[in-house]
């Protein structure tokens, strides 16, 4: 096999496996607006073994006059963008990356503040505000003494 062609492949393998990666986070993030933590809890399932995948795979080695050589990403990365053929394909796989992380960053964002909102919820109802963020009628925040001990108010 050409040793484009082997690179092609392996771009190629990766297009295929972040395509299903930014469909499972699109399905995440459609979950989580739902509130579907049953459904929510099978795509991070999903997710984390599709991600565990990705990270295992192995760069293929390459064959040279009877030599071979196991190939870093780096090295990759350095031959596709280098190879006319191959520079666009590099480029729309960064961007699908890229598109991945960003999509994988604000499901982790809104499952913090999903947390945060249920935490404050909770210790709301229980008289409790540890982010001293209960106002009074006026809109200001003041200390009060509930049985001899500070509350905010």
């Amino acid at each position: 096999m050409k040793e484009t062609q082997i690179y092609q492949t392996l771009i190629n393998q990766w297009m295929s496996q972040y395509n299903e990666l930014l469909e499972l986070l699109s399905q995440e993030q459609r979950t989580l607006e739902k509130r579907d933590f049953e459904q929510l809890e099978m795509l991070v399932r999903q997710k984390n073994e599709l991600v565990n995948k990705i990270s295992l795979e192995q760069i293929p080695s390459i064959i040279n006059d009877g030599n071979v050589a196991q190939l870093t990403f780096s090295q990759v990365k350095q031959y596709c963008l280098q190879t006319p053929d191959l520079q666009d394909e590099w480029k729309n796989l960064m961007t699908l990356v890229g598109q991945c992380h960003h999509k994988n960053e604000v499901n982790s964002k809104v499952i913090e503040l999903m947390t945060k909102s249920t935490k404050r919820t909770f210790n709301l109802i229980k008289g409790f505000d540890p982010d001293n963020n209960i106002y009074d009628a006026k809109g200001d925040r003041k200390i009060v003494s509930h049985y001899g001990r500070p509350v905010s108010a």
